[in-house]
């Protein structure tokens, strides 16, 4: 029997929203909506993505798209919630019930479906009309190219008492208007902000077209008020790249009455060029260097999992060696530090349980020396330790990110994996929710193997199945970086477990380094082995 294939994309598609005539769900003033749109699963519902705030207004045109996969082959049922914000939602859960104005159930079939892909329907609310919704569709076709822009503004608007607080938008024109694809960082107290450079896939700024109308808005950055808009200008991909025009005056409509106004401001391009989209084989092709860390479960649930007479049907054996052997490779220097959790030794901690202590049961030694060395150490030790209780994630979590962030440098080329092997769930879900929350920020990746029999459902959790990790204080995880497999479902083939595992991570490692804008290093040149003669 062949193994059905995982469903690919098809292509991907943006979702741009309006709505109007909102019913007004404020006493003195007008709502403030925003649009959630949600993906019904079989796990449930998954948030798909949300649009910005407008504040005041019953007929709000958002600029946020809402980006998704589109799979021919697969019912993609979506629920749009617009909301009145007078608070900060933490979650599909969380969402005020006394400030939803409506709800519109669909598919995306049904979107894409309509004539020019946009639907016009009603939104409800207790089975009430509270509002009419637009959604246009629009297909983006994939791009292995990015484009590069550098920019600086150049006697800007004083917006403030002495200065102002410069940051842009990027938009693009749709046949509805103009979409927001970028949003840069705010430079503060400067009339002649240097920007950090952009890079985005051609297709996200423009849809592949060098042609379609970008637009450059520009604002003033305010904490407590609304940002005051500072100028815009229109342009295209073309003109951009052709450097035909690098410089472009800031205008603002309101002020082009007054005599003498010339402009709000001068925007310079030192550099506009398009470039491949970099890939993962490129920043490996770099010399970006992995470190990879395994943690061992020496909890008393453990009983016979830790038997050391039969290697070959010990479950933590077979995964070190399996998922090992495929990780070691991208180790830069082969040293791999080995952990333990719920163990005590006379060595650690005064005997006392500890939840992250060094396997090689010397303080001063945590590593080993490839994979060899670390089922070595594995079968060296494993029987001094003494099994204890409860089960705890957290404190080998913040080891891995403490490691993973310690040079501080924003570029670094360097990757960190870790390696979880337990037999059970864990007693401390909310403070491991916690730290992986914190450690979506750094350059790490947290693989959860389950070994033994157990259900394992907080592992599912943590995996991300029910949608993005929220911590206890509403803070969401960066990106997605864990991922569990119980080995059970592999015990045939274990490195078919590794490759079940590791699946992920190339795309957990991209994903990080284009929010951190990290660019992969030139090619390291071939040095041919020396000649003896």
């Amino acid at each position: 029997m062949i193994s059905p294939q995982p469903q690919q994309p098809q292509t991907k598609i943006e979702l741009s929203i309006k709505c109007s005539s909102l019913k007004n769900k404020d006493i003195v003033s007008k709502s403030d909506p925003r649009v959630y749109v949600y993906s019904k699963e079989v796990t449930g519902m998954v948030l798909v993505g949300q649009t910005e705030t407008i504040k005041n207004n019953l007929n709000p045109e958002f600029k946020e798209i809402i980006s998704i996969n589109y799979y021919f082959e697969k019912l993609q049922a979506l629920e749009f919630i617009v909301v009145d914000i007078d608070k900060e939602i933490k979650g599909f859960g969380d969402i005020d019930e006394n400030d939803t104005i409506g709800r519109l159930s669909t598919t995306l079939g049904d979107i894409i479906s309509r004539p020019s892909r946009i639907m016009v329907n009603e939104i409800k609310y207790n089975g009430k009309k509270t509002g009419m919704i637009q959604i246009s569709a629009n297909e983006v076709n994939n791009s292995f190219h990015n484009i590069i822009l550098k920019l600086e503004g150049h006697n800007l608007d004083k917006k403030d008492l002495f200065s102002s607080d410069p940051y842009f938008y990027v938009l693009k024109e749709n046949p509805t208007g103009y979409v927001r694809v970028f949003e840069s960082e705010v430079i503060k107290n400067t009339l002649n902000p240097c920007f950090a450079p952009i890079s985005l896939p051609l297709s996200e700024f423009n849809s592949n077209d060098m042609f379609k109308g970008i637009r450059f808005e520009f604002y003033d950055y305010d904490k407590t008020s609304k940002h005051d808009f500072i100028g815009s200008f229109d342009t295209t991909t073309d003109e951009l790249l052709q450097g035909v025009k690098r410089e472009f005056q800031l205008i603002n409509p309101k002020k082009t009455s007054k005599s003498g106004y010339k402009n709000s401001g001068v925007i310079k391009f030192y550099e506009a060029r398009v470039a491949p989209t970099p890939t993962f084989l490129d920043y490996l092709n770099g010399g970006c260097e992995f470190n990879l860390t395994v943690a061992i479960d020496c909890t008393a649930s453990n009983g016979t999992l830790h038997n050391t007479v039969d290697m070959a049907a010990n479950q933590y054996f077979q995964s070190i060696s399996a998922v090992g052997s495929v990780l070691a490779p991208y180790d830069f220097d082969g040293m791999i530090d080995v952990l333990g959790f719920g163990g005590c030794h006379n060595s650690i901690d005064g005997g006392k349980t500890s939840h992250c202590f060094p396997f090689s049961l010397n303080p001063e030694v945590k590593q080993a020396v490839g994979v060899r060395g670390v089922l070595d150490m594995y079968v060296a030790n494993i029987k001094k330790i003494g099994f204890s209780c409860p089960t705890n994630f957290e404190e080998v979590i913040k080891y891995s990110n403490k490691k993973a962030t310690k040079s501080g440098k924003s570029n670094e080329q360097r990757y960190s994996i870790l390696l979880i092997l337990t037999d059970g769930d864990i007693s401390d879900q909310k403070e491991t929710i916690s730290a992986i929350v914190e450690a979506s920020k750094a350059p790490l990746s947290v693989i959860i193997v389950g070994v033994g029999s157990s259900g394992f459902y907080q592992m599912n959790v943590l995996d991300g199945d029910g949608g993005i990790l929220v911590d206890s204080s509403g803070h969401k995880a960066k990106r997605d970086i864990v991922q569990f497999v119980p080995f059970s479902k592999y015990a045939a083939d274990p490195y078919q477990l590794a490759c079940e595992v590791l699946k992920e991570i190339p795309h957990q490692f991209m994903v990080y380094m284009k929010h951190e804008k990290i660019s992969p290093l030139p090619p390291r040149p071939f040095l041919p082995p020396p000649v003896y003669n």
